[in-house]
């Protein structure tokens, strides 16, 4: 319970990983995903797709280490599940990793202690603003939480609220470099998108880093950050 401000990320794997040690360097931070992870800072051990387990948790690192400033909900799972072929289980799982999750965490922020103002970053994709036939359940879900965030934009403003989200294209991660190797050979390189090359993770996290200061004015924007693959089509 420091004099720093206090972000919560929740989904410390991948781009979490990036996200926690920068805002470390001016926020007091604390992690939790649904997999133990080594960390150097309090961390819980809880899927936000549960949302009495998430509360619980919530309530416990607030009691431990203060009540949170901004929540950082990067957990997610890209999915090429066809429509016409998933069960019902891989449905529900899809959504519950991608729409349920961010529903709970949202609803966690809201609710957990005396109703203060808050800076809420969702961290979605860009293929909720293009077709993407290969993924129809993964984007959907992700165009959803897109409409969360404009929606509670407005409906929260009022309590002080700021919720914001940004969408990336494909972000070179541990967990995704040999698909990418074979999709983009000259990876982080990519001639075929206008920027020229894909996004790696620290430069998510100096991002999400400098919009927070600002979180007043951008409240209920979706910033896409894909070096401009969404301007040519599906990918």
């Amino acid at each position: 319970m420091g004099d720093r401000p206090s972000a919560w990320v929740i989904g410390t794997g991948g781009i979490g990983a990036h996200l926690i040690e920068r805002l470390a360097q001016d926020h007091d931070v604390v992690g939790f995903d649904r997999v133990e992870r080594p960390s150097r800072f309090p961390f819980y051990r809880v899927d936000a797709a549960d949302r009495a387990a998430f509360a619980a948790s919530a309530k416990a690192a607030a009691e431990s280490h203060g009540m949170p400033d901004v929540f950082v909900m990067t957990a997610g799972t890209v999915s090429y599940l066809a429509l016409e072929s998933a069960t019902p289980e891989e449905t529900t799982e899809v959504l519950a990793d991608n729409l349920v999750g961010p529903i709970n965490v949202l609803h966690t922020a809201y609710h957990l202690g005396p109703l203060r103002p808050r800076t809420c970053v969702l961290v979605t994709s860009n293929a909720a603003f293009v077709p993407r036939p290969g993924q129809p359940l993964y984007a959907a879900s992700k165009a959803a939480t897109v409409s969360l965030v404009r929606s509670l934009a407005v409906g929260w403003a009022a309590a002080g609220i700021r919720v914001l989200a940004v969408a990336p294209g494909t972000v070179m991660v541990e967990r995704n470099r040999e698909r990418v190797a074979r999709q983009y050979p000259h990876a982080p390189l990519d001639p075929g998108r206008p920027g020229g090359r894909l996004l790696v993770p620290g430069e998510l996290a100096d991002l999400v880093a400098g919009l927070l200061p600002h979180a007043d004015h951008l409240t209920g924007q979706v910033i896409t950050v894909d070096g401009g693959s969404t301007l040519t089509g599906a990918r």
